[in-house]
């Protein structure tokens, strides 16, 4: 959330009641962040909402793929939270044009796990790379045992203006993605504008800040490669995805699920103590 939008002050007064020493650090180290950056000759990215966040894009054309063990490995994960909502999704879309999208796609994993789905008709994999897309899309299927003619590959960026006619899609999903928006409420609104009434978005593996570890959860993202790449990176309560959503005009359900033996030992205080699941909203 940025400074001046609605709802910045009451989010950051709420967080401030209950973690004022944690926000107050999280806020001086970004900022010192950003001076480090722009010191040493970088700029800050842009929030134009074109196609032109370079940083992103080299980001993500020069990330390796990693070994086949690997990927597989991840495809799991992918599939894990996919089956929390599978059966629930392909009953919704029937009786629909079945049209999808997958926004911030990356391996397309989630976009192979849709185009098993009767009910889907075609996917669209979007994403700021074409290069990455291209590299592990006929991999990804091969894992996953999805119908790879079903999924058309888009470059794009989800931060502008999305590609599609005012209510054409019938779902939007995002894995371990919606966190990479630049401004959430431009995001929203662009998926709100491009969804049918009643139409879907689901939000799974997101980053999730912990009201008990944010210090920390903060100090381990201010050190990591895509910080470090100056690309699009945040972290968020889960309130405040829901809080996000909702103004946009979404009724929002958080489904719990956690590959984690020890978080599956807590699982009462998924949403608690940690947050980990899916987002599954409905355009009222």
């Amino acid at each position: 959330m940025r400074e001046g939008e609605p709802g910045f002050e009451c989010i950051c007064d709420g967080i401030l009641k209950n973690t004022p020493f944690v926000l107050d650090c999280m806020m001086q180290k970004i900022r010192a962040r950003r001076w480090w950056f722009l010191k040493h000759g970088g700029t800050v990215m842009k929030e134009t909402g074109e196609m032109g966040t370079t940083s992103d894009q080299d980001f993500y054309d020069k990330e390796p793929v990693g070994s086949l063990v690997a990927h597989a490995n991840w495809m799991r994960e992918i599939e894990f939270y996919f089956d929390a909502y599978a059966a629930r999704l392909d009953n919704a879309l029937i009786g629909t044009s079945g049209n999808a999208a997958e926004l911030g796609a990356g391996s397309c994993g989630l976009s192979v796990c849709l185009s098993r789905l009767p009910s889907v008709k075609q996917v669209v994999a979007l994403d700021i790379s074409m290069v990455r897309m291209k590299r592990m899309i006929e991999l990804s299927a091969s894992v996953l045992d999805g119908n790879s003619k079903k999924i058309t590959p888009i470059a794009s960026d989800f931060n502008g203006r999305l590609p599609f006619a005012d209510g054409e899609l019938d779902v939007i999903v995002f894995d371990a993605a919606l966190h990479h928006a630049q401004s959430m409420w431009r995001t929203l609104s662009e998926c709100r504008r491009v969804l049918k009434k009643g139409g879907l978005l689901i939000a799974q593996r997101e980053a999730y800040l912990s009201p008990y570890r944010a210090k920390w959860q903060i100090n381990k993202l201010l050190r990591s490669p895509e910080v470090a790449a100056n690309v699009s990176e945040n972290i968020y309560l889960k309130e405040q995805y829901i809080y996000y959503l909702t103004v946009q005009g979404f009724d929002v359900e958080f489904m719990p699920r956690s590959k984690s033996s020890i978080k599956n030992i807590l699982s009462l205080f998924n949403g608690t103590l940690y947050s980990d699941g899916v987002l599954y909203s409905r355009k009222k």
